[in-house]
């Protein structure tokens, strides 16, 4: 075993080279309120993959939800033979539209006064890989790593795509996927009368940047955060979640200087006759799952210093050779053990004998 700068270099017993990789498994809950009591979910899609007949054709499995041409997939699951046990789990790809790849093709150590960008066609039959998420369901409890590209509101929309083409759910009813947000110090938060949210700096040409819409089987929520290509949301983004209309917005974006960017902090709180009413734990946990903690602030009875973080652990996980493709069953097995751990410290009440 040596040291590398991408992680641990190991040999495995074939002498292939495999480097391990370390990745962010969060916690989700299903939110059963906008369904139907006793709903299980790891049951349901089990049932549906089994019953339609999908279990074994990722090409069954494959569901367009953003219309552009792109393509999401649940495409690696967990073997058939364990789905009468407590676990469902599986892979989440995206593929984009066409089989082009822009990239440099020169070593880099090239003394060179610049380096040539090519297009590479890879070919008519190769779509190149979006991102790819990775989950396990026990009951309604969801562990996930998100990928750059593929958030939990892609599982969310796909979850909800799967089950209204089975016919299990009706239009308007979705899957959502609930955090688990904790105080800097790890216990349970208790009601907060302020929250804050800090939205990402906008540059360049940002301010005309549209808002992505929600697709798919009416996804109702307009979260910052919802479809976004990195972790934050930007401040005209929250803008226009709030209401500012394109000329407004186009206004302030002409006041940015040059080579300048724009910055916002965003102050939340619900009154009542001029008092602040308590925001829920369960309203926190939904509304602000797909928001990154280090972008949120908490007040309550006392600040909250340490801020509020996400039920989630680092783990190490395996790569696919000395690429930097997650291995699926390292991923998997390491998801399921961050639940177990969490069951087995009372952090979540989550069974595996039921």
């Amino acid at each position: 075993m040596v040291a590398s700068g991408q992680g641990i270099v190991r040999l495995d017993h074939k002498g292939a080279e495999f480097v391990n990789k370390k990745a962010t498994i969060q916690y989700r809950q299903l939110k059963t309120e906008n369904l139907w009591e006793d709903f299980n979910l790891k049951a349901m899609v089990v049932d549906v993959l089994r019953r339609r007949g999908w279990a074994n054709s990722a090409k069954q499995r494959i569901l367009d939800l953003d219309h552009d041409g792109s393509i999401v997939i649940l495409n690696k699951v967990s073997l058939p033979t364990s789905w009468d046990g407590p676990v469902f789990a599986g892979q989440i790809i995206h593929l984009q539209q066409g089989h082009e790849v822009h990239a440099v093709t020169q070593s880099l150590e090239e003394d060179t006064a610049e380096f040539v960008l090519q297009s590479l066609d890879v070919g008519a039959r190769t779509r190149v890989l979006k991102g790819a998420l990775y989950f396990a369901i026990v009951g309604n409890h969801v562990g996930l790593i998100e990928g750059q590209q593929v958030r939990g509101l892609t599982l969310e929309n796909y979850l909800t795509a799967l089950l209204v083409k089975a016919e299990e759910l009706q239009p308007g009813q979705v899957v959502v996927l609930n955090g688990k947000f904790l105080t800097g110090t790890g216990k349970e938060l208790s009601e907060s009368s302020e929250l804050t949210v800090t939205a990402a700096s906008n540059k360049g040409d940002g301010a005309r940047k549209p808002i992505p819409q929600a697709r798919g089987p009416q996804v109702t929520e307009r979260e910052a955060a919802a479809e976004r290509q990195h972790e934050q949301a930007t401040v005209f983004e929250i803008l226009r979640m709030l209401g500012w209309d394109e000329e407004a917005i186009d206004s302030l974006g002409s006041e940015v200087p040059t080579g300048g960017w724009i910055e916002g902090i965003f102050r939340i709180v619900i009154k009542e006759r001029n008092r602040k009413k308590p925001i829920s734990r369960a309203t926190i946990n939904e509304a602000l799952r797909n928001i990154d903690p280090k972008d949120l602030g908490l007040r309550g009875d006392g600040s909250e210093k340490g801020g509020i973080v996400k039920l989630s652990v680092q783990r190490e996980i395996a790569t696919v050779g000395t690429t930097s493709l997650i291995d699926p069953e390292s991923a998997i097995e390491q998801i399921v053990l961050a639940l177990r751990d969490w069951a087995t410290a009372g952090k979540i009440d989550c069974r595996f004998d039921a």
